[in-house]
């Protein structure tokens, strides 16, 4: 007989408490949301959309260095 490596089973009901408790309690969250629309109607829109998805990312985001 055969056996068989037990492999760990997904969970996606915790990942899916994870995001609900980001959205949430975001001042207890490391993680950050963002809603953004997945349609652009130009190519000059889309790059619109993508600078100021940048721009909030680079305010949002800190970075500690340590020395």
């Amino acid at each position: 007989m055969k056996v068989t490596k037990v492999t760990k089973i997904y969970r996606p009901m915790r990942k899916f408490g994870n995001l609900l408790k980001d959205i949430f309690l975001p001042e207890t969250s490391t993680h950050w949301w963002i809603r953004v629309s997945e349609i652009a109607y130009s190519e000059q829109e889309k790059k619109e959309m993508i600078n100021i998805i940048t721009k909030k990312l680079n305010n949002r985001i800190k970075v500690y260095e340590s020395n």
